[in-house]
């Protein structure tokens, strides 16, 4: 599934142009059958279409390649400008719904590989894990399509995977418990989601403020899990005895120093709730 560079989210934009690209070579190469990223396909497939969608100014960039599975070696690069009309970036559930920004050194490899000249290899970390990947799409889907049990299988597959270990399983399994109301398991996934981004050196919490504050959002289905995921990340951050740097953000609107100045509150409130 094509994604967008920026965040490595899909997205309604992204899966709209999954489906007319699929769509346009079904119609314009009778030679050429078109598999759903399934594990299933990979033994019957013999090439990869990787792509990503990236706002640039008021246009997006798609960027298209397609990979030699075998070989690893790209054999056809394109990019093309769009017009941003019409263009909905609104995240698909699963990622909506994840407490954390989901770039990794995965989701990174592929966002390179779709932009990789001809003839050069695509990156190694992501050409690795493909067949997890095809198990964590499938997942996903599940997830999107509200079937939480389902998707909860699907997602400990993957983890049982021996590139099974990355931050989209982790995710999707205490989103997946999350769902079904099972507290316990939500906050152990939760925890090893934490353990993750501290191993890795990059954790990035999704918690959300009412607007010019260092309050957190009211709504309680948005911010009800936030103390446990403070609890978690202090508890985690202790057992490794790591020094964390902790970053505040804000929205667009404002003046920049406006902006600044809520930001470090906002850091420094997280810190003193850790």
């Amino acid at each position: 599934p094509t994604l967008d560079a920026a965040s490595g989210q899909q997205t309604a934009a992204t899966q709209r142009l999954d489906r007319t690209m699929a769509e346009r070579v079904a119609r314009t190469f009778e030679q050429i059958d078109v598999l759903a990223f399934e594990a299933s396909s990979l033994t019957r497939a013999q090439y990869l279409l990787v792509g990503t969608l990236v706002r640039v100014q008021n246009t997006y960039r798609i960027d298209l390649a397609l990979v030699d599975i075998k070989g690893g070696a790209v054999v056809a690069q394109s990019s093309a400008i769009a017009s941003k009309e019409g263009v909905d970036m609104s995240p698909l559930p699963y990622y909506r719904d994840s407490p954390v920004l989901i770039k990794d050194k995965v989701t990174d490899g592929y966002v390179r590989t779709s932009g990789t000249p001809v003839g050069q290899k695509a990156d190694a970390i992501y050409m690795e894990r493909i067949a997890t990947a095809t198990v964590i799409n499938d997942a996903t889907t599940l997830y999107n399509a509200a079937r939480y049990r389902e998707a909860l299988g699907q997602y400990r597959s993957a983890l049982a995977t021996p590139a099974g270990d990355q931050i989209r399983v982790l995710t999707g399994i205490y989103l997946s418990v999350s769902k079904l109301g099972l507290t316990a398991e939500a906050e152990e996934a939760f925890g090893r989601l934490v353990a993750y981004g501290i191993a890795t050196n990059q954790l990035g919490v999704k918690f959300l403020f009412n607007p010019g504050s260092t309050e957190f959002w009211v709504d309680p289905k948005v911010s009800g899990a936030y103390a446990m995921w403070l609890r978690q990340i202090a508890r985690q951050a202790s057992r490794t005895k790591v020094c964390m740097d902790i970053l505040g953000h804000t929205s667009k609107t404002g003046t920049e120093d406006a902006n600044e100045t809520l930001s470090i509150r906002r850091a420094a409130a997280i810190k003193q709730r850790i």
